[in-house]
């Protein structure tokens, strides 16, 4: 529960962005973009590797809740529903960055009807491996552009003063509170409008 609140929650914006903004602050030149590369990649790969495997591990007790999920979602659609390993390379981007590898193995498993580390191992590696690498793209285009903006006089306060803003874990923490909040507004409104009209066809 712990894990699944860190990845799902707050943490995992947080902490990532802190890392690599210290990556950046510490490092300059090539050997910052280097740097922030590398550590985004084997920072997110490592801890969503951890998310895949115990999440993996874990739902591996729910066997039989996983052949009845396969045989609900096989008895609706009249297609063959496609796991996460079977999408196109921009779905598989979006879901794993949106959601992380926890998201990915319970899809795989609700999918296949199948449980377990081995069945599932290829999405296990693929995933995180996916996502470390666009993290640490992000990272190192992040730290390219810190060196451009240090390199020029007049931008080089301004640029730490970025740096500063953007490592800080409360900004993202609170991003994603205004995000959810948001979202659970928006939600209230949709079941509001269902209700509404679920009333007026009762009344005619």
């Amino acid at each position: 529960m712990f894990w699944l609140g860190y990845e799902w929650g707050a943490g995992n914006e947080s902490v990532t962005p802190w890392l690599l903004v210290r990556v950046i602050s510490s490092t300059s030149g090539p050997e910052s973009v280097v740097a922030t590369g590398l550590v985004g990649f084997a920072f997110t790969v490592t801890q969503q590797l951890v998310s895949g495997l115990t999440t993996a591990a874990g739902f591996a007790m729910f066997d039989r809740t996983a052949r009845a999920t396969w045989k609900r979602l096989s008895g609706r659609s009249s297609t063959e529903t496609l796991n996460w390993s079977e999408t196109g390379w921009g779905t598989r981007a979006l879901l794993v960055f949106s959601l992380g590898t926890t998201a990915v193995i319970l899809i795989q498993i609700a999918v296949t009807g199948e449980v377990g580390v081995r069945r599932h191992r290829t999405a296990l590696v693929a995933a995180p491996v996916l996502l470390g690498s666009m993290v640490g793209t992000f990272g190192a285009a992040a730290a390219a552009m810190a060196w451009a903006g240090r390199s020029v006089p007049a931008l080089a306060d301004g640029t730490d003063w970025v740096l500063r803003v953007l490592g800080n874990p409360l900004l993202w923490i609170g991003l994603l509170v205004v995000l959810v909040a948001v979202q659970t507004q928006r939600s209230k409104r949709s079941d509001a409008r269902a209700v509404k009209i679920t009333d007026r066809d009762a009344d005619s």
